[in-house]
């Protein structure tokens, strides 16, 4: 994979569209102070910040102590902590032109650091599935397939939309980005039954993991701004992709071979890829190297922002 200077930082909320506040990992800035092994700080610069995001997202600010205690927690595994955010690096550059479109703060791209990693394998107990952890009834009411053969909720770009589609209908019935995350955790009947208000003030009534969600997407926020500070060694890959849409079924074996690939590549590419067959009208995903081939039919060529060849047809 090449290797680039990929912003992930904060962003600025101004009207309806987002605007990035950009800060490039990895680049050293002068009188930088790397947060120790066991020792994390909250300085008045990260009060700062944390203000600023909660002022633009209108949320009301959290409790420094709340922000910094999940702040601790996440860096308490550094190792893993860095590979969320090289797996951050890869996808968000496919999530951010998604949420700008359907008009979503950008800070939302980061909501799959705290809900999966970003794994996009990822399967919860009570099965929520892929980097959103969507539930297999909320992908369907957004259009996704999900059964034996296909199951798109770890379809990179088509859970992306629709992850998005269901925080924007959450924002239209709540309309408070806290109150948006935690129904976005707990689910939507969760925050009508117990929530009163703002989620501060009805917090302690909401299961232990959504008490903790909105101060830990602060915290979220804070390491993706500065990793470097907090001692996380990120690299800098990207990930280019061709998007095809099939337009009749398709055995995998066949398309593998077709395009010269190996099995375990094309598996790690489409997750929701459950068989060896794929239906017509899938989405299926292949390193940019490879070129659009004739049994595909005809296709658009879309230049994502990071540069990436996305192919869709009409």
């Amino acid at each position: 994979m090449k290797v680039v200077a990929l912003i992930l930082g904060g962003v600025i909320l101004t009207g309806c569209t987002p605007t990035v506040k950009e800060v490039v990992l990895g680049k050293h800035r002068e009188g930088l102070r790397v947060v120790k092994e066991g020792r994390v700080s909250f300085s008045e610069e990260e009060g700062r910040f944390v203000r600023s995001e909660a002022e633009r997202l209108g949320i009301e600010v959290p409790a420094r102590e709340e922000v910094e205690r999940e702040l601790r927690r996440l860096l308490r595994d550094r190792k893993s902590l860095e590979i969320a955010f090289r797996r951050a690096n890869l996808y968000i550059p496919y999530i951010r032109p998604i949420f700008r479109e359907l008009g979503l703060p950008e800070e939302l791209s980061l909501l799959p650091m705290i809900e999966s990693r970003f794994n996009p394998f990822a399967v919860s107990r009570s099965g929520a599935g892929g980097i959103w952890q969507l539930m297999p009834q909320t992908a369907r009411r957004y259009g996704l397939r999900v059964d034996g053969e296909v199951d798109e909720r770890f379809d990179l770009i088509k859970s992306t939309r629709a992850a998005g589609m269901y925080l924007k209908d959450l924002y239209r019935e709540f309309g408070r980005w806290d109150l948006v995350l935690a129904a976005y955790n707990c689910g939507e009947g969760c925050v009508r039954r117990r929530v009163r208000g703002d989620f501060w003030r009805s917090r302690n009534l909401l299961p232990d993991q959504t008490r903790d969600f909105v101060p830990r997407f602060f915290a979220v926020l804070l390491i993706a701004r500065s990793p470097e500070k907090y001692g996380l060694r990120i690299s800098l890959d990207s990930l280019k992709l061709e998007n095809i849409v099939l337009t009749e079924t398709k055995r995998v074996r066949d398309l593998i071979a077709s395009k010269n690939l190996k099995e375990s590549t094309f598996r790690d590419l489409n997750p929701h890829i459950k068989g060896e067959v794929i239906p017509a009208g899938s989405y299926v995903y292949l390193p940019s190297e490879t070129s659009l081939h004739p049994e595909f039919g005809e296709a658009k060529l879309l230049i994502l922002e990071n540069g990436a060849k996305v192919y869709i047809k009409d």
